[in-house]
């Protein structure tokens, strides 16, 4: 049993591997993707939060690696560069939440097992589809966070070249990971992981006839 633990290892990281590489369909008629870069402006109404900023590296067992912002009112500041394999997020936890952990290694921690209490989290995005009227490949969203509510979370205006408000139920294929792109990247796997049982069952098959003689 134990020799068959590396197959399986091997099989599910090759899964993770086709997957991630899967590309996205073409973008719909009269659009376009775009890479986005991101920034961030305190209101001048929200105090008493800690800001971390958190990137999550890979998939299947991500890296983190997190970073307090200080962030001041009406200034922007800047946050890390998401990719394919990269997401970047910004967490708001409450100043007296924040001080009751001893270091910010104990936060970071904390954070990355969604351990924080009272801690709201606001996603950045580093592709986007929009419209072919908008001029290069790549474009800059600024997000005002306007207030923090303890319920709903961060209340945030996004302004920016090719921003569009989020619809209510958007369509499919106006995400810039489709859902085709989804289904190819599971049928990938699930292709890889049968692979690999076929292959772990052999190899136990061959184990049991050779035992046998």
């Amino acid at each position: 049993m134990k020799k068959l633990i590396p197959a399986l290892v091997a099989a599910l990281l090759l899964a993770n591997a086709a997957a991630a590489d899967v590309p996205p369909p073409p973008p719909p008629k009269g659009k376009k993707y775009v890479s986005v870069t991101n920034e961030v402006v305190l209101g001048k109404d929200v105090t008493g939060y800690v800001f971390v900023q958190q990137v999550s590296s890979g998939f299947g067992a991500p890296q983190f690696a997190h970073e307090k912002l200080e962030l001041t009112a009406g200034q922007a500041k800047a946050v890390d560069a998401g990719g394919r394999r990269s997401f970047v997020s910004l967490f708001a936890v409450p100043q007296d939440v924040a001080k009751g952990f001893k270091t910010d290694a104990e936060l970071f921690e904390a954070l990355k097992a969604n351990k924080v209490k009272g801690a709201h989290r606001l996603n950045f995005a580093s592709t986007a589809t929009v419209s072919n009227q908008v001029k290069g490949k790549s474009v800059k969203w600024t997000h005002t966070v306007a207030a923090i509510d303890a319920k709903t979370g961060v209340k945030v205006k996004v302004e920016g070249e090719g921003y569009e408000e989020p619809k209510t139920n958007p369509k499919k294929e106006g995400s810039a990971v489709p859902f085709k792109g989804v289904a190819a990247g599971l049928a990938v796997t699930a292709g890889v992981l049968l692979g690999g049982f076929w292959l772990a069952g052999r190899a136990r098959r061959k184990v049991q006839s050779c035992a046998a003689g």
